[in-house]
């Protein structure tokens, strides 16, 4: 890649961290509020799928938007929007502020995500733009994995209001850092620069039935990455944990997602998309499973690999969509992760519903076997490449 081209995936990345931060402190703050403020595992999802459902109808929106007015201004924009709303979190008194300021920062995930998932993929050209998505994907992990381990410790130690802390250091991050990083007009491909369109040799209705299969795919996979962030944390306050220890276990699973999304993204761009997305999904449910009904360290350990081995799945899905638009990759980028944001959100705000009567174990038992699902979704939905056929 070019030095512009480096710089502008730096940008993007370092973005994402500074934003998706804010998405690692929400659920262990409402964990912790779940005991002064009577928040049940079903108000904990609800609240949650306010923020997906506000992100993910907005996406395609900005999508367009960042196509017309360019990448830095939602980029930037943001982070600050966002960081101003979980601040209103932070210090709302009651219930319905709460879910108030939840669901405006959803319009900061909206504004961020497809012209940072763009702008990445161009910059690792046609030979790794997975690779390159998924150092994007990176970011936004790690900077989830810092929000879930610091907001833990400082809610431990000092109490609810020290996460204004986390407030001054995304505002920092998004003016000094990621302003000059991220180019002022949309990174666009090339001629050639993108695979060509996978269709699986289909047109017509043929293609509208695979793209059905993709979307499934990526449905019953949000589902367990989002019910997985919403309640494990609830799942082992439960079970005696105390914040610091839960918010340090989904920092760990969260920091082994990251890994695992570059590393499977690396592999898939050599081998193809369709072999890696169903076999980690596959070998991911099993991890879940043994994690759900193991004890002790066997249990947490199942739990962290099943981060990393689930970890691609998300880069590759969001890539599959780009290539089968390559003249709309912005706006089919806000597509497909708001269609993720809002079916991760909605299904785990179902599973919260479900937990509040036959209990958190027991509801969160079904994902290992949606993982499942989601894998021969896949199968269906994208077509073998030509290093997949040999």
């Amino acid at each position: 890649m070019s030095i512009a081209k480096d710089r502008t995936l730096l940008g993007v990345s370092v973005g994402h961290a500074a934003h998706d931060v804010w998405f690692g402190v929400a659920p262990v703050l409402l964990a912790s509020l779940s005991v002064t403020m009577g928040l049940a595992n079903s108000e904990i999802g609800f609240i949650l799928l306010l923020y997906q459902l506000f992100s993910s109808l907005t996406q395609p929106l900005f999508g367009r938007l960042s196509e017309r007015w360019g990448g830095r201004l939602f980029g930037v924009g943001a982070i600050i929007w966002t960081t101003i709303m979980f601040s209103g979190v932070i210090l709302a008194p009651s219930k319905t502020l709460l879910a108030a300021f939840v669901a405006l920062a959803g319009l900061g995930s909206g504004a961020w995500h497809p012209q940072g998932a763009v702008n990445a993929t161009v910059s690792g050209g046609r030979r790794w733009g997975a690779t390159a998505a998924a150092v994007f994907f990176l970011g936004g992990t790690l900077g989830t994995t810092f929000g879930s381990a610091a907001s833990g410790v400082l809610l431990s130690t000092f109490g609810r209001t020290s996460l204004l802390a986390i407030s001054a250091v995304t505002v920092t991050v998004a003016l000094v850092v990621v302003r000059p990083w991220i180019p002022m007009r949309l990174a666009t491909a090339k001629k050639g620069d993108q695979p060509a369109a996978m269709t699986n040799g289909a047109s017509g209705g043929a293609f509208w039935v695979l793209v059905a299969f993709l979307l499934i795919a990526t449905a019953f996979r949000s589902l367990t990455y989002h019910s997985l962030n919403s309640y494990v944390p609830k799942y082992q306050q439960d079970m005696g944990a105390s914040p610091a220890s839960y918010g340090v276990l989904m920092s760990l699973f969260l920091f082994a997602t990251a890994i695992g999304g570059v590393m499977g993204s690396y592999v898939a761009d050599r081998v193809g998309i369709r072999s890696v997305l169903a076999s980690t999904m596959v070998v991911g449910g099993g991890l879940l499973y043994l994690f759900l009904h193991g004890e002790g360290l066997l249990s947490d350990a199942a739990f962290v690999l099943s981060g990393l081995i689930i970890g691609p799945s998300h880069t590759l899905f969001v890539v599959a969509a780009q290539r089968q638009f390559p003249q709309r990759m912005a706006m089919i980028s806000g597509l497909i992760l708001g269609f993720t944001f809002v079916s991760g959100g909605g299904g785990a705000w179902i599973l919260g519903l479900a937990a509040d009567r036959v209990g958190l174990g027991t509801a969160l038992g079904v994902l290992p076997w949606l993982m499942l699902v989601a894998a021969a979704c896949s199968l269906v939905a994208v077509p073998r490449t030509q290093m997949e056929r040999g």
